[in-house]
Formats: structure tokens, C-alpha cells, sequence
């Protein structure tokens, strides 16, 4: 047998492998990016097709059209993105599947690289379908293998939540054999199972409901959920997924005598649940978000074992927020004790605030911006690298993909007087800012949309998208203009400019400021990070010229210093040239070295 130290990602990306996979689908987002990325990598030795599709929706589209046609497929997310996926997901339940179809869902607890840190748990149970819950990287690849087995068993779509301890952590992962599949036949046509017009939903919804106590029943026997009673044990622990290991991890440490269950399956077995109940005093639940274990086991334990008590998130046992760890295993424990403990001092944050990368071409889009439309406007925002806009006063909101210019239209209703500026990055109006855009131009807004092309998907690994004429086997396809997108929306003006170009920008951009109606700026100009390869000329600062006058350093490059009352350029500098452009007394300087 191989073994490798895989991120947990990559695990589940061989996992899915072994299961025989042949389609997959997804959308970059953090902590999900890497499973695609090393899917792509295996693609070739292993002839599967492999897509970064434009959102998670049509992504979730393609899958099922996949499994309805008999094959397997995976469609990978990360939480936020199942919220765009859900129109197609709820009602998949209700159809069902033929070929496997296993979607994965990374959450974030803490909410690390998210606007939210919900809980991909309630949709399950809300479209009632299996979910898994990996603890380990090892057992995140087991169970990507064995999903599509169990999907097809139930014909029902499979969901594994993943979360980003397991899918950033790494650990050594024993690889197994590649299953090969008997296919099922095509497509064939059926529409009393997949048109869901009234007459066929109630019908279909008995079906998935009379699923459930058969999907129950089977669940029990899963290895995924073992169960240890502990000899004269008074305290049983019911700990699901990661936090089975931080359970296990202080149970080690502190040589403790507590019974038991790990949860990686839901439905959780309810059997195994009555067992520990009956043979404990006191229960406490650890699980990452919501309380979804801990109310089920209050379900089952005023039947069971009325006296046993339980403890959690409910009853302040266990932090309502943010991931887990052994340490906060250990608070809750002593918090059993009847010691005082508060959680929040136990997580820290970091309060050093993110900024863009030095020469980054939103720092010139922003200067544009603000220097155009001035600071009193207001700037709905969107999510990309752009969102750190918010540390130079250009973004205002930030909710989810595609809100900024949804909202914006609502905002110059209100706000007649000021300028309403949405920013919006170029993979993110693929992915939802459109629908916005048509609308804005339909209902006759007067807004300035700001799209910054910065010719890839930068904050989530530079994956491609329709706009970059690549797709993500890095062959090339049809580059998708985004000027051509935005004329066909209706829109009553549209430029395109550079951002390095700050004066020839701004002179562009006067002329467009005061006209009414839905405006467009594409801000066109690669990422840094992807120009940056070879050595590019240093800028340094003359100090004899320098009045000091901080206008570079507002600006919010990380290359720029102020020091002893003068600017000064560190190593940071990547030549872009921007501060050199604004400074008014002409300081900075292009050196050949």
C-alpha cells in the first residue's frame, strides 16, 4: 500500500479516485480550492474531466446531469457556496440520482476565509440526504470513496462537510485501490422522476421520506461511528468529526475515564446514542457550529434516559462561535466542574488587519476611485481581494457573491445625492454579478459599477474563469469580454482603463462622473503576483524633493514607509510605478538596477 502526507484535500481528492470518479465539478473557495486543484493534476493518469465551472449552482447542475446519465460525479464547494447551489440541491433530493453524486462542502469554522461560518449539517437534514463527517484527512479520503457506493444504494445525492482543520491539515494517508465501476446506462427518459411539476412532487417526497428509516437503519452499521463505554464511566462525550480528535487528544492527555462516540454520519445512529445514554450520568456534546447533534440527543434522552444531563452549546457548555480545539475541550470539562470559564479568552484574533500585495492594481483602482467619486460616496462591495479595500475606505458592504451591485441600485434610491460606486472583481461578476447588472440597467438605476479585471480568480489560487480564455486543465478556450458582457446589458456607458495609469485614468474618468444611468469602469490590469515573475526596474524615493506630505503612503501600498518625516521605499517594491504617478513633488524615481 502507498502512503503519502497529503492536505486533507488532496486526500479526499484521491478518494474520490478510488471511488471512481469521472466527472467533477466546482467553484474556487477557500478552504475547498485544493481538491479541484489536485483533481486536475490526477485528471490525465486517470481520465476524469475536471471543471471550474462559473458558480456553484451550474456546477451542481453539470454534476447531476452527470449522475442522471448514469456516471459518477463530485461537485465541490465551500459552505457559503452551497447557498448559491441550493435551488438545484433541495429539489435533487426529491428526483434522485443513478450514477453516484457526492457533493463536498468545506465550512470554516471561526470563519477564517468567510463572510459566515454556517453550518452545511442543516442543509442535510433540511434536503434529507446522508451527510459525512470526516475527522481525519485518512478518514476524509475513506469516506469520498465509499459516498459514491452509498449514493447509489439510496439513489440519493451523498453531501461531505469537511471543515478547514481537516481540510488544511495534513497527516499521512494510506491510498487503496481504484474501484472500477460497472456504469449504468444512459440517460433515460422519465419524466414522472425528473420533472418536478406539483402533480409529480408529493409522490417523489413520500419516496425520499420512506428512504429515511431505511437510510437510518443502514447507518448504524457504518464503521464511521464507534463507540467506546469506558468501564464505571459516569460522563459520555458524543464528539463529531475534528472534534472527536481534540475529545480523544484531552482524554490522552489528562488520562481521563469518560465513554465515547464519535459521530461521522447523518443521521448519527441513534441506537449508539441510547446505548451511552443509558450508561451515563452526564453527556457532553462537542460539535462545530450549530448544536445539531446536541438537540437530537435531547430528543432521544427524554425517551431513554430522562435523569441523564446534558451539556453543550445550548446550556453555555460549549462556545456557540467558532472551531474547536482541545483547549476548549478542556474549559468545558472544567466547566462541568463547576469552574468559571469564559471561551473568548481562550480563542485569540489576530488584530493586525490584511492588506493587498505591494503594486497590486486595485490600490490604483481605489485611488481612482476615491480621487473620482471622492470619500462621501458609497461603495457596496463584493468578495475577492478587493474586499481589503475596506482598510483604504472603498468598500463599504460585503455579504456574499454578486451582492454589491444587487444592492447598490436600492442604495442610490435612497441616497439621490451621492455617488453609489459598486465594486465588483472580474471571476465574481462571472459568477453573480450579471443578473445585477441587467437588472440595475432594466429598472433604469443611476450607479457606477466598478469591475476589477484582474485577469484571475487571485484570492482563492489564481484558478481560471471565463475571462481568462483558459480552463482549468490550462488548455485554451473562448476568452469571454467582459466589455462585450456589460454593452449587452444595457448599460449606458462603459470604459475600460488601467490602473497603473493613474493620470490618463483620471481624466478619463471625470468625463463620465456626472452622467446619469447605470455607468461601467473595467479596471484592466493583471495581478501582480502573476507579472511579477521576472525582476522588474525599483522605485526609490529622492529625499531631497520629499516634503513629506504623506500622499503615497495613503495610498495603502505595503512598500511604502514613512520614516523620519520622508517616505522611503523597502524591498517590498514591485515597480509598478502608481506612487510615483500621484507624488506631487515628483520624489519617487525609477532606478536600472
Amino acid at each position: 500500500m502507498k502512503k503519502l502526507y497529503l492536505l486533507g484535500n488532496e486526500a479526499i481528492a484521491y478518494g474520490l479516485i478510488e471511488g471512481s470518479v469521472l466527472y467533477a465539478f466546482g467553484y474556487p473557495g477557500t478552504p475547498s480550492s485544493e481538491i479541484i486543484e489536485k483533481l486536475i493534476e490526477l485528471s490525465k493518469e486517470n481520465s476524469i474531466y475536471v471543471e471550474w465551472s462559473i458558480n456553484e449552482k451550474v456546477a451542481y447542475e453539470n454534476g447531476f446531469g452527470v449522475s442522471i446519465s448514469g456516471k459518477r460525479a463530485c461537485v465541490i464547494m465551500k459552505h457559503v457556496g452551497l447557498n448559491v447551489a441550493s435551488d438545484i440541491f433541495m429539489t435533487s433530493a426529491y428526483t434522485g440520482v443513478k450514477g453516484g453524486l457526492v457533493l463536498i462542502v468545506a465550512d470554516d469554522p471561526s470563519a477564517y476565509s468567510s463572510q459566515n461560518e454556517q453550518d452545511s449539517r442543516r442543509y442535510s437534514f433540511f434536503a434529507k440526504i446522508p451527510c459525512f463527517e470526516p475527522s481525519s484527512p485518512q478518514e476524509a479520503k475513506e469516506m469520498a470513496t465509499f459516498s459514491f457506493d452509498f449514493s447509489e444504494k439510496f439513489s440519493l445525492p451523498v453531501m461531505i462537510r469537511s471543515v478547514t482543520r481537516v481540510s488544511h491539515g495534513k497527516s499521512e494517508v494510506v491510498l487503496g485501490k481504484i474501484k472500477k465501476k460497472e456504469e449504468k446506462n444512459g440517460f433515460v427518459k422519465n419524466p414522472f422522476q425528473f420533472v418536478m411539476v406539483p402533480p409529480y412532487v408529493i409522490p417523489a417526497e413520500k419516496k425520499l421520506n420512506e428512504k429515511q428509516r431505511i437510510i437510518k437503519s443502514y447507518i448504524e452499521k457504518l464503521p464511521f461511528n464507534p463507540l467506546e463505554i469506558k468501564k464505571d464511566a459516569k460522563i459520555g462525550v458524543i464528539a463529531s468529526g475534528i472534534c472527536y480528535q481534540y475529545a480523544k487528544e484531552y482524554q490522552n492527555i489528562e488520562n481521563l475515564n469518560f465513554s465515547i462516540l464519535k459521530i461521522g454520519t447523518y443521521p448519527i445512529p441513534e441506537r449508539k446514542v441510547k446505548k451511552l445514554l443509558e450508561t451515563s450520568e452526564k453527556i457532553l456534546v462537542f460539535e462545530e457550529v450549530e448544536p445539531v447533534i446536541e438537540e437530537i440527543v435531547y430528543r432521544i434522552a427524554k425517551d431513554t434516559n430522562p435523569n441523564c444531563k446534558i451539556y453543550g452549546k445550548l446550556n453555555g457548555y460549549v462556545p456557540m462561535e467558532c472551531e474547536l480545539s482541545v483547549e476548549k475541550v478542556e474549559a468545558s470539562f472544567k466547566k462541568l466542574k463547576g469552574e468559571k470559564i469564559t471561551f473568548s479568552s481562550i480563542h485569540s484574533y489576530s488584530s493586525r488587519p490584511p492588506f493587498l500585495c505591494p503594486g497590486c492594481p486595485h490600490i490604483g483602482s481605489f485611488y481612482l476611485l476615491k480621487k473620482t467619486f471622492g470619500k462621501e460616496s458609497i461603495y457596496p462591495g463584493d468578495i475577492g481581494c478587493y474586499t481589503l479595500g475596506i482598510q483604504l475606505g472603498v468598500i463599504d458592504t460585503t455579504l456574499c457573491m454578486g451582492s454589491g451591485i444587487g444592492m447598490a441600485p436600492g442604495i442610490a434610491r435612497v441616497e439621490k445625492r451621492k455617488n453609489v460606486v459598486a465594486i465588483i472583481g472580474d471571476s465574481t461578476f462571472f459568477h453573480a454579478g450579471i443578473p445585477g447588472l441587467i437588472n440595475a440597467c432594466y429598472n433604469r438605476a443611476n450607479i457606477v459599477v466598478a469591475i476589477l479585471d484582474n485577469r484571475t480568480t487571485a484570492m482563492t489560487g489564481f484558478q481560471p474563469h471565463p475571462g481568462t480564455g483558459v480552463i482549468a486543465s490550462g488548455e485554451k478556450t473562448k476568452e469571454i469580454k467582459l466589455k462585450d458582457i456589460v454593452k449587452s446589458c444595457g448599460v449606458d456607458k462603459v470604459i475600460t482603463i488601467n490602473p497603473y495609469k493613474i493620470k490618463k485614468s483620471l481624466s478619463i474618468l471625470q468625463k463620465i462622473k456626472n452622467k446619469k444611468g447605470v455607468k461601467v469602469i473595467i479596471f484592466k490590469c493583471p495581478c501582480v503576483l502573476l507579472t511579477n515573475k521576472t525582476k522588474k526596474k525599483k522605485f526609490y524615493v529622492d529625499v531631497s524633493k520629499c516634503n513629506g506630505c504623506k500622499i503615497c503612503v495613503g495610498i495603502g501600498c505595503s512598500a511604502i514607509e514613512f520614516k523620519n518625516e520622508k517616505a522611503k521605499i523597502n524591498i517590498l517594491c514591485t515597480g509598478c510605478g502608481i506612487c510615483a504617478e500621484i507624488c506631487p513633488k515628483k520624489a519617487m524615481y525609477k532606478t536600472n538596477e
